[in-house]
């Protein structure tokens, strides 16, 4: 049994950031209402926030779900890119990292 991956650690953090992208577009798109329209209230940019996702995605737990999956992914593709000796990879899955851990910390504040 070998203990050597067949995938390389760059495309690992590759991955690590590809699988990122869709919690941080959430994120931003979220941010985005929160600054547009800055005197609509909580429903109302629940409503604005819900209405860019098609009609099978209309719940605000399974897109904060979805947000929290992609972020535990990229912490653990990210964690195994740390080993290379590159340092701007490991910098870089440094970032991917708190990018993800804030992001989940966010999710998780709005599903309370």
């Amino acid at each position: 049994m070998t203990k050597t991956s067949h995938v390389s650690r760059k495309w690992t953090a590759a991955f690590a950031i590809a699988i990122l992208l869709p919690a941080l577009i959430f994120f931003i798109m979220w941010s985005s209402i929160g600054i547009r329209f800055s005197g609509m209230s909580d429903n109302d940019k629940m409503d604005t926030y819900l209405g860019y996702f098609p009609s099978w995605l209309q719940n605000i737990n399974m897109i904060h779900i979805i947000s929290l999956i992609c972020c535990v992914l990229a912490i653990l593709l990210a964690s195994r890119s740390f080993k290379k000796h590159l340092l701007s990879i490991r910098v870089l899955m440094l970032m991917t990292s708190l990018v993800a851990i804030f992001i989940i910390l966010f999710d998780i504040f709005q599903m309370i």
